[in-house]
């Protein structure tokens, strides 16, 4: 049941949503900022109010229009003005770890460029408008908004013009050959910022895909079709159906080579990820031993290689391990070594004669074992860099007996988002 009602915001939570309170309960609103009035629909849901913007009766002065319509379902920030953006995000880590009084002034990056910034965009298909039929069309799940989708006819602003490009002709010739929304799950693309080369990954319900022609289509350098079970939601491959061209990316970072395929994890934003590289470098002592964790394709470990004595990366896809043996070689590092290894079955042992210990986890943060793995080793040194600041807080809570910061700083690596990557340089507090 939706209710309407007036609301004031009073404080932006670390997810990036706009807080007030209505009858004694928390209300969630995307899409307003802070000390803005307006009327919200809301309904509730876990004891919370979660509602939409209907009319705004007070403005904030850091708002502006949005790049586009769809901004809620991407990016909700896009009303805010880029320095109050940075303002909040820097606040935001700083408050995280504002509980350690040994803990050094928060340092902050921000990006340089605001749009077209994505190396990977997953976009979904809709026919219909509310009730109204339209021809197929690249879509996003509306923010709140359940099975409801936003059509997209001219792309999403996060990506660059080439992967809208090569998105929407897709879209085109798939409504040209008949396919409807219900045959289709999902179209990711993804780009290589070095060459501008885009793959282009389709998803689809249906158990057979026609073959069409796509080698005209400009910068599409692969193209894969996948049946993809209607049992999950997720985008994951149940079988093959076809593929034309390349299935790997190359990214050049910091002047190291990386291939990667099209199902590897790699960072959304080069430019600010070099800064944080960059500064990752500078915090390896001398004759560094560096043990990895979570290394996927090897960017990290192979730059930091450059400088250390050796690179131990670990990491749980085996498809990743392969790839980060492959740049090993093309590099011709021979002091880096990749082992496919779950976090889960880690043996201490990998430890050993390890001076430094590098961590970029997913959103999650540390499992359990790395945590207790770390207070039985002590490696002198940690550099930890992590997408979710509050798991990394959490982490380092369970670390701070034994380990002082030495280096808080935070990298904007998604601007129009509330999302925020930190690093943390840790060293062994001396008894």
């Amino acid at each position: 049941m939706q209710n309407t009602f007036p609301v004031k915001i009073e404080k932006i939570a670390h997810d990036g949503a706009a807080e007030a309170m209505h009858e004694g309960k928390p209300v969630r609103v995307h899409g307003m900022l802070l000390g803005e009035e307006g009327i919200v629909e809301a309904h509730k849901k876990h004891g919370i109010w979660v509602g939409t913007l209907k009319e705004l009766s007070h403005a904030s002065p850091s708002r502006m229009l949005p790049e586009e319509l769809h901004y809620l379902a991407c990016s909700p920030w896009q009303v805010m003005e880029y320095p109050a953006q940075v303002e909040l995000k820097h606040a935001m880590i700083t408050e995280l770890f504002s509980y350690y009084a040994d803990a050094p002034q928060c340092g902050f990056t921000p990006a340089s460029k605001f749009y077209g910034y994505r190396t990977k965009i997953e976009f979904s298909f809709c026919d219909r408008n509310g009730e109204q039929e339209i021809p197929l069309s690249l879509a996003f799940h509306e923010r709140g908004g359940g099975a409801r989708r936003l059509s997209l006819p001219d792309g999403c602003a996060l990506a660059s013009e080439h992967m809208n490009q090569v998105a929407l002709e897709l879209c085109k010739r798939l409504r040209e050959a008949g396919y409807t929304a219900r045959d289709l799950k999902t179209l990711i693309v993804r780009e290589s910022k070095s060459n501008g080369k885009v793959l282009a990954m389709l998803f689809a319900k249906k158990t057979e895909i026609a073959q069409f022609a796509v080698d005209d289509i400009p910068h599409l350098d692969g193209f894969i079709v996948f049946h993809s079970t209607e049992k999950s939601p997720a985008s994951v491959p149940t079988k093959e159906l076809w593929r034309v061209g390349n299935g790997i990316l190359h990214e050049s970072i910091l002047s190291t080579d990386i291939q990667y395929s099209w199902d590897s994890f790699f960072q959304n934003n080069v430019p600010v990820f070099e800064e944080a590289l960059s500064m990752m470098m500078g915090a390896l002592p001398l004759q560094a031993n560096v043990l990895e964790l979570y290394s996927g394709v090897g960017t990290i470990g192979l730059v930091l290689a450059k400088s250390a004595a050796h690179v131990h990366g670990v990491e749980i896809v085996q498809g990743a391990v392969d790839s980060a043996k492959e740049n090993a070689a093309r590099a011709k590092l021979d002091n880096y070594v990749a082992e496919c290894i779950p976090a889960e079955k880690m043996d201490a042992r990998l430890f050993d004669k390890k001076n430094v210990l590098v961590l970029d986890p997913p959103r999650a943060g540390l499992h359990p074992k790395i945590i207790e793995h770390i207070k039985s080793k002590l490696p002198e040194t940690i550099i930890y860099l992590s997408c979710n600041p509050e798991t990394q807080a959490r982490d380092y809570s369970l670390l701070a007996e034994h380990y002082k910061i030495d280096l808080i700083h935070g990298f904007d690596f998604y601007p129009q988002t509330p999302h925020v990557e930190s690093l943390l340089v840790l060293s062994l507090r001396k008894t």
